[in-house]
């Protein structure tokens, strides 16, 4: 069975589609704003896997894989390298002055080769751990990991902590930030792109307000307890 593995296909293959659709820069006519919420959800959507991943699959690959430790750190590089790219790419949809020399092709270029980079790294990581778990280890880590989606942060953070206590500290304090500032901005996001957690899943796109009540008023049950996984 390669339950986490397709689990981890299936959002691959959703966070492309989201990517190519958001470096699509035509507007729709009776869509006004269709290029800015596009881009949104791609940002929401690539940053909250990011962060689930650090959160529920990096503590898995360094307990159970030997040299766990050293793909950890060379996966954290190349995550640390996507966000930079995701932070310009909303700094130039959101009018900074740091990304006027950037155009919109160089922008999304940049992102698709990170972003393809970590993606592949991550689905290595992801195949070599599940050799060391059974069905139903692997389905309670692909549960957990829906659920760390739904309460990561939706804005790329690429300096914060990814592992231990401090990461998941520090993921909260911004994911309720990041609610806030999505409230003011009138951002669009996508909680889940693949749901199989359907009592957990939010709608499909919560703008201010709504976004605002998933993280606050509807926070997943035992996202703090570590998912549990048989020692090697």
């Amino acid at each position: 069975m390669q339950i986490l593995l397709s689990e981890v296909e299936e959002r691959h293959a959703a966070l492309v589609g989201l990517l190519q659709r958001a470096a699509c820069r035509q507007n729709t006519a009776a869509i006004p704003g269709e290029v800015r919420d596009n881009t949104d959800r791609f940002l929401a959507a690539a940053s909250r896997h990011g962060a689930a991943t650090a959160r529920v699959l990096l503590p898995a690959v360094k307990r159970h894989l030997h040299g766990g430790r050293a793909e950890v750190r060379d996966f954290i590089r190349l995550s640390r390298r996507l966000e930079r790219m995701l932070v310009r790419a909303k700094a130039k949809q959101y009018g900074g002055a740091q990304t006027v020399h950037h155009s919109w092709t160089s922008v999304w270029n940049g992102v698709r080769s990170r972003l393809t980079q970590t993606l592949a790294a991550e689905r290595r990581l992801v195949a070599m751990l599940r050799r060391h778990l059974g069905p139903e280890d692997e389905r309670r880590l692909r549960n957990h990991f829906t659920l760390a989606i739904a309460a990561a942060p939706t804005r790329p953070h690429p300096c914060l902590p990814r592992t231990g206590p401090a990461g998941h500290l520090t993921r909260l304090i911004c994911a309720r930030f990041d609610a806030v500032w999505d409230e003011l901005e009138g951002r669009v996001t996508s909680p889940a792109l693949v749901s199989r957690v359907q009592e957990h899943a939010a709608p499909v796109d919560v703008v201010g307000r709504q976004r605002h009540k998933v993280l606050f008023a509807q926070r997943p049950p035992q996202l703090d307890q570590p998912a549990s996984l048989p020692q090697t």
